[in-house]
């Protein structure tokens, strides 16, 4: 597979057996790492953005093309692609990186509706017929020619790692040696258990 151009693929991410719980599962992330700039408490809203008051917060949660979170669709929400796309102009939290464990737990809070009382929504996607399980964030991958693609995360094979196309689920083994350095950590990241 040869990285030229963008294409959407999806990262295979595990749907826990319950649901994602605001409080206990998803504010201590955003209170960690993103209340610094995004909270009322802190008189800051970067980029118009604050997470600690929950009904302004609800208001960059909807199903349209200008919603920040998009319930059921981590891959169309642009508040998970800043996260996870270390080479995104406006990569959060800007000097650092979530695990891959808290990026988890966000990807499957907005895969089950992106609540905040614990419930999964009935509104949570499904994209011609493939589970909820297969719509996973955007991540950027950068081969050792500066090319970079959208790509999901699949698993560790050996020397390769495997990424998953959204448009037929085929999964396309790519060497981790022709990777750029910093998309090898990614894999060694997204398959750390």
């Amino acid at each position: 597979m040869i990285l030229t151009r963008p294409v959407l693929l999806s990262c295979m991410l595990a749907i826990p057996a319950s649901a994602v719980d605001f409080k206990k599962d998803i504010q201590p992330i955003l209170e960690k790492n993103c209340y610094e700039c995004h909270s009322e408490a802190k008189k800051k809203r970067k980029g118009g953005f604050v997470f600690d008051d929950l009904e302004t917060f609800k208001l960059d949660i909807a199903d349209n093309d200008v919603a920040q979170i998009r319930p059921g669709k981590p891959a169309e929400s642009h508040f998970l692609e800043v996260i996870v796309n270390r080479d995104h102009d406006r990569h959060m939290p800007p000097d650092d990186q979530l695990s891959s464990g808290d990026i988890r737990k966000l990807t499957d809070w907005i895969k089950e509706g992106a609540t905040f009382d614990g419930t999964v929504a009935k509104t949570a996607a499904t994209v011609e017929g493939m589970p909820k399980k297969a719509l996973p964030p955007i991540m950027s991958w950068t081969n050792l020619e500066g090319k970079t693609i959208k790509a999901g995360f699949v698993r560790l094979d050996g020397e390769n790692v495997v990424l998953r196309m959204p448009a037929n689920a085929q999964e396309v083994a790519y060497p981790l040696a022709k990777l750029s350095e910093a998309s090898q950590k990614l894999a060694r990241d997204c398959a750390a258990p």
